[in-house]
């Protein structure tokens, strides 16, 4: 089985956020250079028009994580969701796009698996194998590298406009329902 990159895409009302298509270049980016595969996942509730649009990116796969509970947004939702997926999936690391959404419900989702969060990074590099990310620190004074200490799989955020959604690489990736059971309490 191969080494996934996974990428989480955020929607409201039926529309992928811009932002997106961003985390996904950077997931295709960091895919291709370390042999992995990127791929895609969209919590909801009728997410199949969703899930259709992202599929004509170049990913492997598209995976749609749905449940009544998740039909509007609410971080413990999510967090409960995606916690599932990754258990499902064992990915080696999870993108997303730093917007409001994922501030919210992220570093739960983190904190509640024992794995690092890298937030709001604004880019990443290779190093002997070893996949490295950049983020500001002292209020955009200084930029760091940081490498996540704990096992995979880990978790990053890219500022919005790092890279750019418009530049994905096209492609037919497969649709596939995952199953999820959130709590509507």
């Amino acid at each position: 089985m191969s080494k996934t990159v996974l990428v989480f895409i955020e929607h409201i009302d039926g529309q992928v956020s811009r932002s997106s298509y961003e985390a996904v270049r950077a997931a295709q980016l960091i895919s291709q250079e370390l042999g992995f595969e990127a791929s895609a996942v969209i919590c909801g509730s009728e997410v199949s028009g969703i899930a259709a649009e992202v599929a004509t990116r170049k990913l492997a796969a598209v995976y749609t994580a749905e449940d009544p509970a998740l039909a509007n947004y609410t971080a413990d939702g999510y967090a409960q969701a995606l916690r599932q997926v990754v258990n499902q999936l064992h990915p080696e690391l999870v993108l997303m796009a730093h917007t409001y959404e994922v501030r919210d419900y992220a570093p739960k989702l983190a904190a509640n698996l024992g794995r690092a969060l890298l937030g709001d990074c604004i880019g990443y590099k290779l190093e002997g194998g070893e996949l490295i990310f950049t983020r500001q620190i002292f209020q955009g004074k200084l930029a760091c590298d940081v490498v996540p200490a704990t096992a995979a799989p880990n978790f990053a955020s890219f500022q919005i406009g790092t890279f750019r959604g418009d530049e994905c690489e096209a492609g037919t990736a497969e649709i596939k329902s995952l199953t999820v059971e959130v709590s509507s309490a």
